[in-house]
């Protein structure tokens, strides 16, 4: 059995190495190539470029990749010609992964979709891409595959693989007792896993931290970083502003389960991490901050209520989102501000996300969705 398995961001990574170890279990013989980033190498997929370390987001900062991904398509169809694959697996990023779907179906080769993109969310008229190009879809929540089912696309739900991850997960006690000995009050920063997420919110963040310290000097900050060449740029932000370079931050690069473990609550930039603050019970007030035009066209393009997945699921504002181009730091400092006067707010908001938690963080995900695979291929090899 061989598989294309196309990752393009650092959180499908990860969701791509599991799915590829729990495929080797059912079946030991597998082949696995295709895009992805150390934790794929690191399960043994043959690697065709690491297209996870690469992730760009927004779609002027993709088009003028064009070429890059381009050649990235090209090699993905060399690869396919030459191995013939079952199946190819896509992970999120859909905007590279629409053209390689493209080149399996021109194939004849069968395309899943594990971890969909949110359509629901942005475009939906993209889903006829996908009708087109995808055979099946292992959703992530209720209200997803209901979304694409509604459709016409053909989904299984499966359940998000971040709960997976999360219910194996290990923390470092040495990491997490240095963050907590000191005292004071911990604030979590999260500032993404993308190097454009950081230069557009890390001054709103620290904006927000210079408020809170203002008024409350006994809180101590800690940035969770992706990679330690973020954690290098967030240093030399900080240092060419006096005023940030008074307060007491910590920067770690890898360390974000310890960072959140150890906070009272969290600033974070939008995405999948707010899965895990759920998973964790830890309040957070996100922000996501774009140029002019990037935000005017999301605006426009989206079709959801909030952007947190956690608000969805909760369907309302468990989180308080701050999406702008403009710096929300002082209207995220008021809400902070808030909770460090009323920690009783903190403690409610502890106590709704450990229902949400029961209800929708159900770990198994990607064992169920390595059965649903392998079990699609056999059969369609049966069937010819």
């Amino acid at each position: 059995m061989k598989i294309f398995l196309s990752v393009g961001e650092p959180s499908g990574d990860l969701h791509g190495a599991n799915l590829a170890k729990h495929l080797r279990v059912l079946v030991p013989e597998i082949k696995i190539g295709g895009f992805g980033g150390p934790k794929m190498r690191e399960a043994g997929i043959e690697q065709i470029y690491p297209l996870a370390e690469h992730a760009a987001i927004g779609f002027i900062k993709v088009s003028l990749q064009y070429r890059f991904y381009l050649a990235r398509v090209n090699e993905a169809a060399d690869w396919m010609d030459r191995e013939k694959p079952d199946a190819v697996i896509l992970v999120d990023f859909p905007g590279m992964n629409w053209h390689v779907a493209h080149k399996a179906a021109d194939r004849g080769i069968p395309v899943y979709y594990f971890v969909p993109p949110q359509l629901w969310a942005w475009a939906g008229w993209r889903v006829k891409k996908m009708k087109r190009w995808v055979n099946e879809a292992f959703t992530n929540f209720p209200f997803e595959d209901k979304w694409y089912q509604d459709r016409g696309m053909p989904t299984t739900l499966v359940g998000h693989p971040y709960f997976d991850e999360l219910a194996e997960e290990t923390l470092d006690q040495t990491t997490l007792s240095a963050i907590q000995t000191g005292g004071g009050t911990i604030v979590g920063m999260l500032p993404g896993s993308r190097g454009q997420e950081l230069a557009n919110n890390v001054p709103a963040m620290l904006q927000t931290a210079e408020i809170l310290f203002e008024h409350h000097p006994e809180v101590r900050f800690h940035f969770a970083c992706y990679k330690p060449k973020q954690a290098d740029w967030v240093r030399a932000k900080i240092a060419q502003n006096p005023k940030w370079a008074r307060l007491p931050v910590e920067i770690h690069s890898g360390k974000t389960p310890e960072v959140i473990e150890a906070s009272r609550f969290i600033v974070a930039v939008s995405g999948s991490v707010s899965l895990e603050l759920l998973w964790r019970t830890k309040p957070c007030v996100t922000v996501y901050h774009g140029s002019w035009f990037y935000m005017q066209l999301a605006r426009i393009l989206k079709k959801c209520k909030y952007i947190s997945l956690v608000n969805l699921l909760a369907e309302e504002e468990v989180f308080p989102e701050f999406v702008h181009h403009k710096s929300q730091g002082k209207n995220m400092a008021k809400v902070c501000l808030d909770w460090l006067a009323h920690p009783e707010k903190i403690d409610a908001l502890q106590q709704k996300l450990a229902l949400l938690r029961v209800k929708w963080a159900i770990p198994g995900a990607t064992a169920r969705a390595a059965k649903l695979l392998v079990d699609r291929i056999l059969n369609r090899s049966e069937a010819n």
